[in-house]
C-alpha cells in the first residue's frame, strides 16, 4: 500500500528531524564543552620543588616564596609543590633530578654544583669574603655572570637566583676548638665540596662525606664527630641535641642557588618563563633575608641549649694553614675568577 504524504505528515517529520538536530547538536555541544574544560584544567602545570629542610626553616623561604608568587601571577596556570624535609633525597640527589628532568627546581649549594663546575668550589674557600652580603654581592655581579652559563650547560637548568644558608661554624661533641690544633683526628662531616675536604685536612681533620639530611643520625651513631654549618641550620635540624661545642669563625660564607629545569621552562609560555624567572629571584632574595634577620637568633638559642661557644680573637691561625689550599686550588677554580671574587671582599 502506498503512504501517502500529506503537508501535516511533512511538517510534523520537518519539526522531528529539527528536533532531532537540535537534539544531536546539543549533545555535540555539551561535549565539545566537556572536551574543552578538561584540556584548560590539563593546562594547569605543576611545578615539583624539593628542600633538604623543614618548611619552617628560613632555607625554605625560597621554595614557600616561590609558590606564592608563581600561582600568584600565572593566575593559577603554574602550581608549586613543595617536598620539604629531604623527602626527594639529599641536595646532591634532587640537584641531579633537576638536571634528569625528573624534578623541576630546588635551592642547592655551590659545593653540590662543583661537582661538575669546580670553578663553583670559589665560594667555599674559607675566609675569602668579609660577611655573607659581599659573597652575595659576587654572586649577583661579576662571579654569578661568570658561572651561570657553566651552571646552565652543565646542569641542563636556569639558574634564577642566588641565596645564603648564612655564615659556618665549626662545631664538635669532643671539645672545644680554640684553634686548629684542636681540630686535629675529628671525623668532620663534608659536603661535595673538594676545597672544604681539603680545608679539613689542611686543620689536621677527616673529612667524612655525609649528605646535609643525615648529619643528625651519623653525629648520633659516631659516623661524625661535628663539622660546619650555619648556625640557623643547626637549630632547624636540632643538632644541638647531640652536640656540644661551636667555635664561631664565620669562615665561610654559604650561596646557595636557585635553579629551574629546562624540561620544565619548556613547558611555560614566554610569558611564564619570565615570571618564573622573576619570582625565582625574588624568593632567593627572600630566603637572604630571613636566613640573615634570624642568624644571631639562632647563635643565642643555641647558646640556650647548653651549646658551649667561643669567640676566638683572631681567625688568622686557621686563615695561615689554610692558604695552601688557595694555592693548591687555584688553577681549579681560576686565577681569573679568584681576582673577581676577592674584588668583593
Amino acid at each position: 500500500m502506498t503512504k501517502i504524504i500529506t503537508p501535516d505528515s511533512v511538517s510534523r517529520l520537518t519539526r522531528r528531524s529539527v528536533l532531532t538536530g537540535l537534539t544531536v547538536g546539543a549533545g555535540l555541544a555539551v561535549t565539545k564543552l566537556n572536551i574543552i574544560g578538561r584540556a584548560n584544567a590539563a593546562d594547569t602545570i605543576t611545578m615539583k620543588y624539593g628542600s633538604d629542610s623543614p618548611m619552617s626553616a628560613p632555607h625554605t623561604k625560597s621554595a614557600v616564596v616561590m609558590k606564592e608568587l608563581v600561582e600568584e601571577r600565572t593566575k593559577g596556570r603554574v602550581k608549586v609543590t613543595i617536598f620539604p624535609d629531604g623527602q626527594l633525597g639529599s641536595n646532591d640527589e634532587m640537584t641531579n633530578a633537576v638536571k634528569a628532568g625528573t624534578l623541576d627546581a630546588v635551592t642547592t649549594d655551590t659545593s653540590v654544583m662543583s661537582s661538575a663546575v669546580a670553578q663553583a668550589d670559589i665560594f667555599n674557600l674559607p675566609f675569602l669574603f668579609g660577611d655573607t652580603r659581599k659573597a652575595l654581592a659576587a654572586a649577583n655581579g661579576d662571579v654569578g655572570t661568570y658561572l651561570k652559563p657553566m651552571f646552565n650547560k652543565a646542569f641542563n637548568i636556569e639558574t634564577v637566583g642566588f641565596a645564603t644558608d648564612g655564615a659556618r661554624n665549626y662545631w664538635n661533641s669532643k671539645r672545644l676548638i680554640k684553634g686548629p690544633e684542636d681540630m686535629k683526628g675529628l671525623k668532620m662531616r663534608a659536603s661535595s665540596s673538594k676545597i672544604q675536604r681539603d680545608t679539613f685536612s689542611r686543620l689536621g681533620a677527616i673529612p667524612t662525606p655525609v649528605s646535609f639530611s643525615e648529619t643528625y643520625t651519623a653525629l648520633q651513631t659516631g659516623v661524625i664527630d661535628g663539622g660546619d654549618h650555619a648556625p640557623v641550620d643547626m637549630v632547624e635540624m636540632k643538632i644541638y641535641q647531640v652536640t656540644k661545642f661551636m667555635t664561631l669563625t664565620h669562615h665561610i660564607n654559604i650561596v646557595s642557588v636557585l635553579v629551574v629545569s629546562d624540561k620544565f621552562m619548556a613547558k611555560l609560555t614566554p610569558e611564564d618563563q619570565d615570571i618564573v624567572r622573576a619570582a625565582g629571584k625574588e624568593a632567593a632574595d627572600a630566603q637572604v633575608e630571613a636566613v640573615l634577620a634570624k642568624e644571631n637568633e639562632a647563635i643565642a638559642e643555641l647558646k640556650a641549649k647548653g651549646i658551649e661557644m667561643y669567640q676566638p680573637e683572631t681567625t688568622k691561625p686557621f686563615a695561615d694553614l689554610i692558604q695552601a689550599v688557595y694555592a693548591s686550588n687555584e688553577e681549579r677554580v681560576t686565577k681569573d675568577l679568584l681576582d673577581k671574587a676577592r674584588s668583593y671582599a
